[in-house]
């Protein structure tokens, strides 16, 4: 079985039948004041060290569960920042942040790392890296660990989210509308979940990075891709979550995110420097033009949202 017959066969088991997962925790506001949105955040792959819950504005009573981890934390930070700017109000304040955590996606995708944290190798030492990785595990007992995790941890948060939310609103009484942020496998798991939000009129928006769902010509994208073609994009489409069409949406992908903007050069540069471009969604020094459109899009999203309860 070659590559990407393998990625269709695992997806097609990843959004098969499964039984549901209830989370262990559902990570409950603390407050009795509900919040008008709710942020649901799926994390990249492998992001699970040391969880660290935020406050994303001091007008709000909520801590997020840390579960976003670090780009989604960065770019939360980020939008509040940019908001009180522009504003002069917080954009966060009516916003709570619901991470999915390790109990309902575990987020997995058990590879070695070739380059250490800020390292950029050279062709010469990608190569004798690689070498001194297949010479303690095969390839494919490599393929498959990565494969098995990837597919286990993307069908618990596909089957689990339902009930992780459910959980949430059963311990706090809240109806919030829900704000799909994810990166990287995260935005696999919560495309799924839009169909039926947008169905309740509750889905506000979903706003992912790095998305390897990405086929070429999807729009609206920003961020200069290249080919703008995810990993998964051969998978035919049907075998895939399927997005909402109904409610606004926005992927962001950077020229030469291995992920979502798939060519020979941007694999062989993430395998040279811990993931290449697919790393520097908002943990970089400086924001560019790109940053500040994708946080205001969010933030006209958050504004513009009406409560069907209302």
């Amino acid at each position: 079985m070659n590559r990407l017959s393998a990625i269709a066969a695992a997806l097609t088991f990843a959004v098969g039948a499964a039984a549901p997962v209830v989370p262990a925790q559902a990570g409950p506001a603390a407050s009795d004041r509900c919040p008008e949105v709710v942020v649901v955040a799926a994390r990249g792959s492998e992001q699970n060290d040391g969880p660290e819950p935020a406050r994303y504005s001091e007008q709000a009573p909520w801590t997020s569960n840390g579960y976003e981890a670090t780009h989604l934390s960065a770019f939360l930070h980020y939008a509040e920042a940019r908001h009180l700017e522009r504003a002069g109000t917080s954009l966060m304040a009516d916003v709570h942040v619901l991470g999915l955590d390790d109990s309902v996606y575990p987020a997995s995708l058990p590879l070695p790392a070739l380059a250490e944290e800020d390292e950029e190798l050279t062709p010469v030492q990608t190569a004798q890296r690689l070498g001194e990785v297949l010479a303690e595990s095969p390839a494919h007992v490599i393929a498959d660990n990565a494969a098995r995790g990837f597919v286990e941890g993307v069908r618990s948060g596909i089957d689990g989210t339902p009930d992780y939310l459910a959980a949430w609103e059963g311990v706090t009484g809240c109806t919030p509308g829900y704000l799909l942020l994810g990166y990287s496998q995260g935005a696999i798991v919560l495309t799924a979940q839009e169909q039926a939000l947008a169905e309740q009129g509750r889905l506000v928006g979903s706003l992912y990075f790095g998305n390897p769902l990405l086929r070429p010509g999807a729009s609206p994208v920003v961020g200069s891709p290249e080919r703008g073609a995810g990993l998964l994009a051969p998978v035919p489409q049907g075998m895939l979550p399927a997005a909402s069409t109904s409610t606004p949406r926005l992927d962001y992908c950077l020229r030469g995110d291995f992920a979502c903007d798939t060519t020979v050069d941007a694999l062989s540069t993430s395998l040279a420097s811990r993931a290449g471009a697919h790393a520097e969604y908002f943990v970089t020094d400086q924001r560019t033009a790109d940053d500040a459109y994708v946080a205001d899009t969010f933030a006209d999203w958050i504004n513009d949202y009406t409560s069907p309860h209302d």
